[in-house]
């Protein structure tokens, strides 16, 4: 994550469930090094990097930035929410939705802090089984309202396996068609799924849908980034594949 830099131009918002992110803060701030250690399978040094976070969570001089900001990985450097003109940005807090372990649901531009969980660790408050338990009711009721505001009820799915098993199509409304995507390369006369290739494509078509403001699912087909484009043969009603 980086929350370095210069100040953004807008402040960020707030998150949708801080109760709920409260309640799991608590939790982790209950671990110690040796813990965080074992469940996160991280190195000491890391592991105390991690603690530290946690206990710090709460202070008012903890930074905080924009969640499509602060992260940085491979797929948020395809996005590249940094030059988002107003109407992008509200075009994208309108439309996108990032999946947190820590966060539940966020809109790109939810002002999160500096944090280390994923949805498979086993760091669960009383009560529940697991980080998907702990989620999927507010989760899927969050998009069950904003789906009911949309003509379309149509959830463009590029959120990895780990993320997208927390929404649950049997809880959000009846009609919701959720259109996994898919993006594959094309080495000697086999296509393959390249990790790295896919994570930067799942930032690079979330642009591409908040650039041009797309709101009919089918106007995605279009996606045409860095060689890519929207193969027929291999695709599903429900899975689209890109290929390049």
């Amino acid at each position: 994550m980086n929350f370095n830099g210069l100040k953004d131009m807008r402040e960020p918002t707030t998150p949708l469930f801080p109760g709920k992110t409260k309640e799991l803060v608590t939790r982790c701030q209950q671990l110690s090094v040796k813990e965080i250690a074992g469940i996160m399978k991280i190195n000491t040094r890391m592991s105390r990097d991690v603690y530290e976070q946690y206990q710090m969570y709460g202070f008012r001089n903890t930074p905080k930035r924009a969640a499509a900001l602060a992260y940085n990985g491979i797929a948020y450097n395809g996005l590249n929410a940094h030059d988002f003109s107003q109407e992008e940005y509200d075009f994208a807090q309108q439309q996108m939705n990032i999946l947190s372990a820590l966060y539940g649901l966020l809109r790109p531009f939810d002002a999160i802090k500096p944090y280390r969980l994923d949805m498979q660790m086993h760091i669960i408050p009383k009560g529940y089984g697991s980080l998907y338990q702990f989620w999927q009711e507010s989760v899927n009721v969050a998009l069950s309202k904003r789906l009911r505001k949309e003509r379309e009820k149509i959830i463009i799915n590029v959120a990895s396996n780990e993320y997208a098993k927390v929404v649950q199509k049997s809880r959000l409304p009846a009609g919701t068609k959720i259109i996994d995507i898919r993006f594959l390369q094309q080495e000697n006369s086999d296509f393959k799924q390249i990790v790295v290739h896919t994570k930067k494509a799942r930032g690079l078509i979330s642009r591409f849908i908040i650039k041009n403001s797309l709101t009919d699912a089918e106007d995605v087909k279009g996606f045409n980034e860095e060689g890519y484009f929207f193969y027929p043969a291999l695709s599903k009603e429900r899975e689209w594949v890109f290929v390049r």
